[in-house]
This record gives structure tokens, sequence and C-alpha cells, in this order.
């Protein structure tokens, strides 16, 4: 809903399939909900502890061709990790660096090496430490967990100017799969393996977090304020796009206009003068155009009284018309009576 005498765009109503493991679509919408929620909540922890420094650090483990086994040992190695520093904070023992952890967000990423034909699961991790994590100690504590690898990654998170930490928390909560690197074959051996499955958390300072199940906005008082309802399609493929399919403007339902049915008086004139009412004003969206979508008429001329070969030019006139008549008054409403005739 486009709220143009405020300048505000609010999302309404949002489709989607949710599964985030198969759709890239889905799979963006769970990373920018995750983003925006983590994000107030590390400005608001750093606002009340500036002693604070944000880092980022990657804990992978060996690769191996079987994800199962592979992404378990991950997890399993992972547990161990959070499990001794919880010791350490509750009974005072088992000290290592990442004890100097005093709250992070992080996510599992796995992908996949054509070349090779093997899994690289790994755990992304924003965090925040009082001290600054000596990289070779960690590297040589998580070689003692996991027994298969001294790669970790520690580095500085930076703050960018206008967006914060957006950046830090983006390579964070990014996809679990990299769709673009995977074929069809593979992203669907990965869901299998990794459905239901938690592949994200937090603990310490940033745990709590609650994830929105849904992507809608708070909407402002639309019943005193017009808009722009607009129904927007993605399209998925190389160059992924939103394609605008229909515009409909909304006028305040209180005070005056209520009595009108929400349209206004020159609404109201312009279709009298056409012999409509506003109830039966209606236009359909034309490829490449969004226009105004209205409530129906009940009746239509049936499509078996009119011979196909007329029916086809028709469409075909109206194809030519489209991009230098549109802008014509009365063009929306010679539009719907055509489209009406020939359907």
């Amino acid at each position: 809903k486009n709220f143009y005498t405020i300048g505000e765009v609010k999302l309404s109503k949002l489709r989607t399939c949710g599964q985030h493991l198969l759709c890239p679509f889905c799979a963006a919408i769970r990373a920018s909900r995750a983003i925006q929620k983590y994000v107030e909540r590390i400005n608001q922890v750093l606002q009340e502890n500036r002693k604070l420094k944000p880092v980022l650090i990657t804990l992978p483990v060996k690769n191996g061709s079987d994800l199962a086994e592979r992404s378990e040992h991950l997890m399993k190695s992972f547990r161990t990790l959070l499990e001794r520093r919880r010791d350490y904070l509750k009974k005072g023992w088992g000290y290592s660096e990442f004890c100097k952890v005093q709250g992070a967000m992080y996510s599992y990423e796995n992908t996949y090496n054509e070349k090779t034909g093997e899994w690289h699961p790994h755990i992304h991790m924003f965090a925040l430490v009082d001290q600054w994590i000596d990289q070779q100690e960690f590297s040589e504590y998580w070689h003692s967990i996991t027994g298969d690898s001294m790669v970790v990654d520690v580095r500085r998170a930076k703050k960018e100017k206008g967006h914060g930490y957006s950046k830090a928390a983006a390579e964070v909560c990014k996809y679990a799969l990299k769709f673009g690197d995977l074929s069809v074959e593979k992203t669907w051996e990965a869901f299998k393996v990794l459905k239901g499955k938690r592949l994200t958390g937090s603990f310490g300072l940033l745990w709590g977090v609650k994830i929105p199940d849904t992507m809608t906005d708070d909407m402002p008082d639309d019943k005193t304020l017009p808009y722009l309802e607009m129904l927007y399609k993605f399209a998925y493929g190389k160059k992924s796009y939103y394609d605008l399919l229909i515009t409909r403007h909304v006028e305040p339902q209180a005070g005056e206009r209520a009595g009108l049915g929400g349209a206004s008086t020159t609404e109201t004139e312009r279709y009298s003068a056409c012999g409509l009412s506003v109830d039966d004003a209606r236009t359909l969206p034309v490829r490449g155009h969004a226009v105004t979508e209205r409530p129906q008429r009940v009746h239509r001329k049936a499509h078996w009284r009119i011979p196909p070969k007329i029916r086809v030019r028709i469409k075909e006139r109206i194809h030519r018309w489209d991009g230098f008549l549109y802008n014509i008054d009365l063009f929306p409403y010679v539009e719907r009576r055509l489209l009406a005739f020939i359907e």
C-alpha cells in the first residue's frame, strides 16, 4: 500500500511457499527478517555496553562427500564449544578464547565444490567480545574439539556509515545454501538432509531476539488516508524482478466520503458521464502497465456470440494501441468495454 500523501509504502500482504531451503526468494525473506531484528538488538546492546567489540567468526570442519555426516559433525562440535563456555560461566573452569564472547548470533552454511565433489559445512557468527580473541589459540582449541580442522577466521566487524552493522549481520543471516552454486539435484539432497534442523541461533547478550513470522508492516490509519494498492508478482530467473500486475486507488472510508462508498466526487461524476456507476467501473492490467482495478460488471456478452476472427482482430488492435493511446482519459473505459466484448 502506497500512502502517497505521507510518503510511506507499506507491505500489507505476502504469499510465499515458505521453503527457504528450496526457494531463493523465501530464503531472502527469511534473511531480511533476521537482519532487521538482530541489527536493532546489536545497536541496543552496544549502546548499553560501549566496551564490547563486534567481530565476525567463521568455524568450519573438514570437507567431505557425505553432507549428513559432515553437518552433524559440525553441529556436534559447536554444541561442545557452547557447553564448555557455559561451564566456565557457571562453574569457573575450562576457560578458552571463546569465553571472551559475551553474546553472538550464528548460522550454518553449506557449500559444494563441483571439482572435488565435497561439501563444505561451516558456521558464520557475529559476536560481541570484551577482549580481542587470539586467533592462534582459538584455532588450536577448535582443532581439539573437531579433530580435523584448525581453520578459524576471526576479524573485526566494520560499521558502515548510514547502515551500521547491517552488512556484517547479513554475512551471518544469509542463505543456508548458495542456490546459484548448486544444481537442482544437490539442492534437493541438501534439503532432505537439513530440513527440520535448527540452522540459526543466538546466545548471551543477543539471545531472545524474536524473528517475526511475516514480513508485513504496521499500517497507518488507512481509514482516513488514501492509498494505492499495488499487487506485485515475483518473477524468478537469471534476472529476477517484481512484476507490477494491478494498481488500485482506494479513497478513505471515514467522514464525508463514506457515503460515496470510498469514491471521490470527481470520480463519480467522471464515470456517470460515461453511463457507468463507480461499482461498474473496472479496468484490467495491460502488459507492461499498471492500471486501476475495480469491481467487474456482472453482465457480459457470451463469447460464443462473437466470431473467433473478430475476437482475435480486436485483441491485436488492443495490443497495437498499448502505449500511445493510454494517456487518453477515456481509454480505460474503452479498454474495459472491448475486453468485456471479446471475453
